[in-house]
């Protein structure tokens, strides 16, 4: 369906990208999609748009300030947000995110955190000034890109993108190795890790990011983005389990067939990542980034059967 927005200085605190498009649903066509985005020091807040989706998608409204900004000065997210699994358990919706402190060298560090909204979405506050999952033995390094589903009131889920590895190559470019794992809750705030590696990284990739999993009658769907390690880019995998902690990657499955564009001047020519699955009015549509992590905006396709 093409290139639904891309940030572009419509705010001072909105300069550049819109990252990992996560979608709200306000009832008829109407529908709000977080995102993260940045500002002109290049740390991100989150922030939304509201659209009609029909067969053409109109944005009616863009937000005037963060609904979820910078921790304080040394707290875990004080350098940045990456929202990415929103939750709505009774009246409340929990936001999961990522936040993130700058280190020397390049490096930075990443710990997973909660927001509550109680006013429908409109503003969200923290749970916790700590993160809900940090690092330790079975995360060294890192943990980022949540995504949760409560399967009911005393059993959750979470994948999260577990930071395996960080070295220099050959040309002292920082790199980055990470797969996806699970922790498992009884209320949605107090989280236990598994040590599991549900979504294992491939022969042919480096990375795998936020994934995004759907119950199903016979277990779980999920999709993710994965980088290709002979094109350095993002490409969409999918993969399906029976209890949601093994998943058999398909990634040549028709699930997640959607390509780069062939035009070498679109904003999805050169990577398709960070996708976020739901259904409307009995279709499926996938929201997702195009190049650049989100720098050239953010998307939708709408799944055709064949």
């Amino acid at each position: 369906m093409g290139k639904i927005f891309v940030a572009n200085k419509q705010r001072d605190w909105i300069c550049s990208h819109a990252t990992v498009p996560t979608p709200l649903y306000l009832g008829e066509d109407n529908f709000r999609i977080y995102f993260s985005t940045r500002d002109s020091f290049l740390r991100n807040q989150v922030g939304f748009i509201e659209i009609k989706l029909r067969e053409k998608v109109e944005i009616t409204h863009i937000t005037r300030k963060p609904v979820i900004s910078f921790g304080d000065l040394g707290h875990f997210d004080c350098d940045g947000i990456y929202a990415t699994s929103l939750v709505r358990s009774g009246d409340d919706l929990m936001f999961y995110y990522a936040g993130w402190n700058a280190g020397l060298r390049g490096l930075f560090y990443s710990s997973i955190g909660l927001a509550i909204s109680k006013d429908g979405g409109s503003t969200f506050e923290r749970y916790s000034k700590a993160p809900i999952l940090g690092r330790d033995e079975i995360d060294p390094w890192a943990v980022m890109a949540p995504f949760v589903l409560k399967i009911s009131e005393s059993k959750w889920m979470m994948w999260y993108a577990s930071g395996i590895k960080l070295f220099y190559d050959g040309t002292d470019k920082l790199r980055s190795r990470y797969d996806i794992k699970t922790a498992i809750s009884q209320d949605g705030y107090t989280w236990e890790k598994t040590g599991n590696t549900a979504i294992s990284l491939g022969s042919r990739d480096t990375n795998i990011a936020r994934a995004c999993v759907l119950l199903t009658d016979s277990g779980y769907e999920v999709w993710y983005p994965y980088v290709n390690k002979f094109i350095d880019q993002y490409r969409i995998g999918y993969g399906q389990s029976v209890n949601g902690l093994n998943f058999t990657r398909m990634d040549d499955a028709p699930q997640s067939k959607i390509f780069p564009s062939e035009d070498e001047t679109a904003w999805d020519s050169k990577a398709v990542t960070y996708p976020h699955i739901f259904e409307h009015r009995d279709r499926r549509y996938m929201l997702f980034n195009g190049n650049e992590f989100g720098k050239s905006g953010f998307g939708l396709a709408i799944w055709e059967d064949n």
